[in-house]
C-alpha cells in the first residue's frame, strides 16, 4: 500500500528513530522526500546524539510533490505553498552530526549505504528525482484527471 494522503508527510524520520530505539543495534532504512524532510529534520540531532544506525534516503524533487500534483490536476495549475525552495539536506545532516551525501548516481547510494551498515553509523543520502508533474506515478485518479475527467477527484 502507498500512503497517498497528507497525513504521513514528515513521518519517516521520527518513525525511523522509533524503530531504531525498538530494535537496538539493527540498521534501519528510511525512505523520505524533501517536503517531509522540511517538517522533521530537527530529529536528525536526536539520531546523532543517540548514535542510531539509520540510513536515510531522501528523494528530492524540490516541491511538495504529491500536493502540487493535486493542485495541478484539480486547481487549474494554481499552486500555493508547494514550492518551498532548495534545501541542502546533506549539509543539514552534517550540521546535525550525521554524514550527509548528495548522490549523483546509484554507485554513490550503494557506497554510502554499505559504509553506514558496515560501521553501524547513520547517513543521510539525498537523491535528485524528476518532478511528479513531469513523470506522473500510476495513480488511477490522476490518470483520469489528465485525460480530462475531473468530475471524480480523489485526494
Amino acid at each position: 500500500m502507498v500512503p497517498r494522503g497528507h497525513g504521513p508527510m514528515g513521518y519517516a524520520i521520527p518513525a525511523a528513530v522509533g524503530i531504531a530505539l525498538a530494535r537496538p543495534g539493527k540498521p534501519v532504512l528510511a525512505l523520505t522526500a524533501d517536503g517531509s524532510f522540511n517538517m522533521a529534520c530537527g530529529e536528525l540531532e536526536t539520531v546523532s546524539r543517540l548514535g542510531l544506525p539509520i540510513v536515510f534516503v531522501q528523494f528530492t524533487n524540490h516541491s511538495m510533490g504529491w500536493i502540487k500534483m493535486l493542485q495541478h490536476l484539480y486547481s487549474g495549475g494554481r499552486y500555493f505553498g508547494v514550492d518551498p525552495g532548495t534545501v541542502d539536506a546533506a549539509k543539514i545532516a552534517e550540521a546535525s552530526g550525521i554524514r550527509g551525501v548528495r548522490a549523483r548516481d546509484l554507485a554513490d547510494v550503494k557506497t554510502a549505504v554499505a559504509e553506514a551498515v558496515r560501521t553501524g553509523t547513520s547517513v543521510y543520502i539525498d537523491v535528485e528525482v524528476p518532478h511528479l508533474i513531469d513523470h506522473v506515478p500510476p495513480v488511477p485518479a490522476w490518470t483520469r484527471a489528465l485525460a480530462g475527467d475531473t468530475e471524480r477527484p480523489v485526494y
